[in-house]
Parts: structure tokens; sequence; C-alpha cells
């Protein structure tokens, strides 16, 4: 969003105006007064239109050169004639890279994705016609998005064997590993997931059972593959030795329609119950999938 603020100080104006009045006044090379605002994102702002503060904030110049900026509504920059991009992220942690405007995880050899933070980030392009505009300031709005989200799965066992079970660990593949900052998680978005630039997978170790009997484990997520289908692959670990272990793989592309637009400040959780059976057989006795309430959805401070 651009919009102009007149500015009525002469003092402001003489300071900033003077290296061009010495070199005989160009309007069309001079400088003119700008500000970039990032904002919180739709889902998470309290009014109509909430600044991010303390984001991280990075231009691109006409001269292809990246400059880390501090920028906000009282932060004025000096911008000549030319095309921009500016880049703000916030809340992101030492897992989260970025180049332009591509996120990109750590991960290992295997494609392993190591967890992101819960961050927010956003980006806009520009351009600068040159000069000062009736000697004000132009103000550019710079929209931020969700970029993670939450994938819990909780498994709870029954059955004959039901006790022998000892842990229970988990894969999802086809999940998102490197993807443009604007396929992010926005809800009632038009696009239900996106083409990733790279894929890897995330691994489960289903922890203490909770209160409810459930094994559990939460990871955090930058996306889906648009381009494969997500397969869950639950390992049952019985006693007695991994010659007792059973395999189970489900496809659950489906079941996850909806999770870069539907309640997206919600973790999305799988739960299923399986019945191990007295063969130390596995199978599936119930299935739910979808966004609940969680403890770890906070909006960025």
């Amino acid at each position: 969003m651009k919009n102009i603020c007149k500015i009525t100080c002469a003092v402001l104006f003489l300071l900033f105006t003077s290296s061009c009045i010495k070199s005989d006044y160009d309007a069309e090379n001079c400088p003119g007064l700008y500000t970039i605002t990032p904002l919180v994102p739709e889902e998470l702002k309290q009014g109509s239109r909430e600044v991010l503060t303390n984001a991280n904030t990075s231009i691109l110049y006409p001269d292809k050169l990246w400059r880390k900026t501090e920028v906000g509504p009282d932060k004025m920059l000096e911008l000549t004639k030319g095309d921009y991009q500016a880049v703000s992220l916030k809340g992101e942690n030492e897992n989260v890279g970025l180049s332009g405007t591509v996120v990109t995880l750590t991960s290992d050899e295997t494609g392993l994705i190591n967890d992101p933070s819960d961050f927010v980030g956003g980006y806009i392009d520009f351009n600068v016609e040159g000069g000062l505009v009736d000697w004000g300031i132009i103000n550019y709005d710079l929209p931020t998005s969700v970029q993670t989200r939450p994938l819990v799965i909780k498994v709870k066992t029954a059955g004959n064997n039901a006790a022998l079970v000892s842990a229970i660990t988990a894969t999802v593949d086809g999940i998102t590993l490197s993807r443009d900052l604007k396929d992010a998680f926005v809800e009632g978005g038009p696009q239900d997931r996106y083409a990733a630039l790279k894929r890897g997978y995330v691994a489960y170790t289903l922890g203490e059972k909770d209160t409810d009997g459930y094994y559990t484990g939460a990871r955090r997520l930058l996306g889906l593959d648009a381009n494969v289908k997500q397969n869950l692959t639950l390992t049952v670990h019985y006693q007695g030795g991994e010659e007792n272990n059973r395999v189970l793989n489900f496809d659950i592309t489906s079941d996850l329609s909806g999770f870069h637009t539907k309640d997206i400040l919600k973790p999305w959780v799988i739960r299923i119950t399986l019945s191990a059976g007295a063969d130390f057989s596995a199978t599936i006795q119930d299935w739910a999938a979808g966004p609940e309430e969680w403890i770890d959805a906070t909006p960025i401070q």
C-alpha cells in the first residue's frame, strides 16, 4: 500500500535537500524520503492495521546489492530512482535460512528436516520514480504471512498386546524444505498447498502417553509439497526385539487438505487408534485428522 504524508517542518526539508541544492538541485535524481512498514499477518493482528515491530528487514537496491535496513513508520530512508525489493522476517530461528525471497530449512544428508520456529515474513517489490514528491514521505506497507504450522501425530494402542508396545516412531514425507515466502499459510487462501523448491521429510519419536493415553509427537512444518503425496510411516515397537516391530504405511495427502488454509493458527492433528493383536499385528481401529487447539499456537509478539 502506498500513501503520502505531508512534511511541514522546514528544517527537515532544508537538511535533506541541502546536497541537491548545492548541485543545482535535480528533482529527478535527488533522493526522496520513504518509509517501509512491515505489518502483522491478518490472522494475528488485533486491529485494522498493526505494525510488526523489530522485524529483520533487508532491501535489494537498484545496484542489485542487499542491505540490512532498519525500517518502520518512523524510519525514513533516502531512496533514489529505481526498482527495489524489501523482505522482512520476525521470529526465525537458526534452522531458517533466507536467500532473496526463498526460505530454506536446514536438513541432514538424507533430507531429514530440522524444525523451524514460529515465524512470520513477507516481501514487496516497489519502484521509486525519483525525486521528492510534494516534499513528502512515501510509505510502503509490507504485509507478512504466517510461515509455519505444527503437524501433531497422536497414536493410542488398544487390544491384546497393547501393554507390550514399548514405543512408536513415525516419519512423514513430501514435506517442504524450501519455498518462496509468498507460498505461506493464509486463512481461506486460494491454494491448499504449493510446489516446493526442495522437499524432505520429518521424523517423530512419539513420547510418553498424554492424559488421554496417546503417544504424541509434534513437528513444525514449512509446508506441504504439492508435487508429491504425503505419506505417513508408523513403526510400532514391541517388547522382545526388532523382529516383533510392525511397520504401517498410509497415504495422508487427503487427510492434510486445508493444511495451508484452514484454522492456520491451530496445529493440524492426526489422531490414530491402533489395535495391537495377539500375533504382534497392528491395525487401524480409529482415525481422525484436522486442526485442533494446542499450547504451541501462540501469536508472534
